[in-house]
């Protein structure tokens, strides 16, 4: 294994000290580039970088430091801390100790963060401020304080904000570090002896999901499941470790897919530059990133960035611009299907196989000089993204083809992935060279998937639908969740994704949208929300939407309007915000405004764009967005369809029965 990460540079290095796979990841690239930078951020007015050889010491001391304060193998710590250098040394050195760590955010609500701590059993706390301890005193229960033995916060603070009963078993992580440099000085081989006792099978995190809907469920993921993506995962990346390349971050390391790239990234010798959303623009072209990973939410932000751009241009360059993307999509699209990289959902005969090629080969040598100028005009919009971007991966979210599409067009290589927390998270994902638009994919190495229709039989080509999936980075089960276990995971391996797929003929696998999400109506259609939401998202004025339509007779959508581009509509129309938005219930009930917005649905979710006609929205149920991360999105940006329907159902209610009556 260690030379599929590290090729035969690792031979050359001796005195490689760590056993465990994954344990042994930052300690063997500090190894062979102690000096290179493994984290930089921001600290108030200065910058701060850490190199792998203070990476590697550092975990060596908070292992230190926390086995003297008393954690032991096997112990749950609830680790409630956002990105930032702590929590990655943090992870290493509970993984070293043999710990359980079960992360999440600092900024989980406090009845959250209760629920987590009190059903994970934890016996110890990790915070990142004293205010925040203090907000969880009302929310946990005296048991829960009794169980926990230690309390640790990541920042100097106010020490009058921690509560008395709590201050004798709380400890700052200046005293931490202080703690383990006595006890390494003592013991400077107490990780390798705490390496030796390390099993790919140990329980390694409880990661609670913050799913769209319901509580959340504990995934019990250990050191195989992780390894599985760090070898699987890390080729496809296609990182040359000796190139010292950058990234971005700005998802959240406790979430899986930000975590198993960070091991990944680790594992490559690259460059972690912490971000936020509020600096992320502006960190992408002062760090100039090689890779980054993502999700959809921030390519539609950037799309609609640049589109604004190109529609601000003169109106000839404009139609040169916009006419060169389309000539690059269709010339991509004819590149990738000589390559064998395309969707067909249904078996074909050589004949047609043969007129198809033709066609391509022909369409792509028409369009070649035109590919070549595009080459050249687009790399303004390169320079948006740093200049030096060679890939980025877009995951934890369904990637629209019209920012499939786009990106690659214009010269940002856009690889789609896709995965779940239950599998560490890597399932399929597309590959440099072989990036099929509209795909999501191939399986990674070690990696069964089955599509199974509703009878348990598989799937055709082209026939919809379960995705299942088998393989080393499967988890156990839930904790303390045996029935949830048993509803998706069979005993011979098998996990019941959930999510909705069909097969092109050449074997790369498409997700369409969630089982449970799939809308069915009174004449008894199917209608799968999600691709309907990716249209309405290309609108400048929708930042979000939500199909309804469960057991009506037409589908209808709350859709979360930009307050900017709102405005500038409200300004050509000569109205003010309060003639718009009713106060307090952020509803926009503007007759001309929703005509407009209206007009604007029924333009996208038309025949013309491939949608059938019981999938049109006759009614839309328009808001000013205020969406946030903790209540209507995830830390993935994904919109809580069940929390968005409940937190509007006055609204939608209140329209319907207003139906109703007018009826009668």
């Amino acid at each position: 294994m260690l030379r599929a990460l590290y090729g035969n540079s690792i031979a050359k290095k001796k005195g490689v000290v760590m056993q465990s796979a994954l344990l042994g990841v930052p300690f063997k690239t500090a190894q062979l580039f102690p000096d290179r930078t493994a984290y930089k951020w921001r600290a108030k007015n200065s910058e701060e970088t850490r190199s792998y050889a203070q990476l590697a010491r550092s975990i060596r001391l908070f292992a230190a430091g926390f086995k003297a304060y008393g954690i032991q193998r096997g112990d749950h710590v609830g680790f409630f801390v956002n990105n930032r250098f702590e929590w990655i040394v943090s992870d290493f050195a509970l993984m070293a100790l043999g710990a359980v760590s079960i992360p999440r955010g600092s900024d989980t609500t406090a009845k959250e963060v209760a629920f987590i701590f009190h059903h994970s059993d934890s016996r110890h706390l990790i915070v990142e401020t004293a205010r925040q301890l203090a907000q969880l005193v009302e929310t946990f229960e005296p048991a829960d304080w009794e169980r926990c033995a230690t309390i640790f916060v990541v920042e100097e603070g106010d020490e009058s904000l921690i509560p008395e009963f709590l201050s004798a078993k709380t400890r700052f992580y200046s005293e931490l570090l202080q703690k383990g440099e006595e006890e390494y000085a003592k013991d400077p081989e107490l990780l390798e002896k705490l390496d030796r006792e390390i099993k790919d099978s140990d329980l390694l995190t409880i990661v609670y999901t913050s799913g769209t809907t319901g509580n959340p469920k504990g995934v019990m993921l250990s050191h195989a499941n992780f390894i599985q993506n760090l070898v699987a995962n890390t080729p496809r990346l296609q990182i040359d470790i000796n190139r010292a390349e950058t990234t971005v971050v700005m998802l959240p390391s406790w979430h899986v897919y930000e975590r198993a790239f960070e091991y990944c990234g680790l594992a490559s010798g690259l460059t972690f530059v912490y971000s936020n959303a509020g600096r992320f623009a502006s960190d992408l072209l002062t760090e100039k990133p090689h890779l980054l990973i993502s999700v959809p939410r921030v390519w539609e932000s950037v799309y609609q960035k640049i589109i604004k751009a190109i529609a601000e241009m003169p109106g000839a360059k404009r139609r040169l611009v916009l006419g060169l993307i389309k000539n690059n999509q269709a010339w991509m699209t004819s590149n990738h299907y000589l390559k064998g990289c395309y969707i067909t959902l249904h078996e074909r005969k050589l004949p047609e196989k043969a007129i198809a090629a033709v066609w391509h080969v022909l369409r792509w040598i028409a369009l070649f000089p035109g590919h070549l100028l595009a080459g050249v005009l687009f790399k303004p919009f390169k320079e948006k993204v740093g200049g030096r971007l060679r890939l980025a991966t877009c995951g934890a979210g369904s990637l629209p083809k019209y920012l499939d599409e786009f990106f690659n067009a214009i010269g940002i290589t856009l690889v789609n992935a896709y995965g779940m927390t239950e599998c560490a998270p890597g399932i399929l994902s597309r590959r440099v060279g072989y990036n099929t638009f509209g795909s999501t994919g191939i399986p990674f190495d070690n990696t069964e998937v089955e599509i199974r229709k509703e009878d348990g039989t598989r799937a055709a080509v082209g026939e919809k639908g379960v995705l299942f999936v088998r393989g080393p980075q499967v988890m156990s089960g839930y904790y303390k969740n045996p029935e949830a276990t048993k509803a998706v995971l069979s005993d011979d391996g098998w996990l019941n994704t959930g999510d909705l797929a069909v097969q092109s003929e050449n074997g790369e696998f498409i997700i369409v949208g969630r089982a449970k999400d799939t809308i069915v109506l009174m004449g008894g259609e199917n209608v799968e929300p999600e691709p309907i939401e990716d249209k309405l998202k290309e609108s400048v004025y929708i930042d979000h939407a939500v199909v309804l339509g469960q057991d009506q007779k037409q589908i209808s959508a709350i859709v979360a309007v930009n307050e900017e581009e709102l405005m500038k509509l409200a300004a050509e129309l000569k109205l003010s915000m309060n003639e718009i938005v009713i106060s307090g219930s952020n509803s926009i009930e503007n007759d001309a405004i929703y005509n407009i917005l209206l007009e604007e649905v029924n333009s996208r979710i038309s025949k013309e764009h491939g949608f059938r006609p019981f999938e049109r929205i006759t009614k839309i149920f328009p808001i000013l967005n205020d969406f946030s991360v903790g209540k209507e999105l995830t830390q993935t940006l994904k919109v809580k369809r069940k929390y968005v329907e409940e937190r509007f159902k006055h609204l939608v209610d209140k329209v319907l029965k207003g139906e109703e009556k007018g009826k009668k």
